[in-house]
């Protein structure tokens, strides 16, 4: 495999995994996550992948914990988490 390729493929990976992240803690912030296997699958991700992803979060500094009544994961104090560009203002 060339390394063009393999960069390519590399990117694209990383692409998913950033995605994936932001689907997440879209879900979380609205306490909307399910069950840790509704989770899963709506990320068409495996239980042990979402486990891992959620220590990744948490090892960044994310404030997450489940809620057993609920169902879902919660953020337990406010966050920001923003990955790509912003457009700059106009001055």
């Amino acid at each position: 495999m060339s390394n063009v390729r393999m960069n390519y493929l590399l990117v694209t990976i990383m692409i998913r995994q950033i995605e994936r992240i932001e689907r997440l803690h879209n879900l979380i912030r609205l306490k909307a996550t399910g069950t840790v296997r509704e989770c899963a699958q709506s990320l068409q991700i495996s239980e042990r992948q979402l486990f891992r992803m959620l220590e990744e979060m948490k090892d960044l500094g994310a404030p997450i914990d489940y809620d057993k009544n609920r169902g879902s994961y919660y953020y337990t104090d406010p966050v920001k988490w923003r990955f790509g560009f912003k457009p700059k203002k106009d001055r």
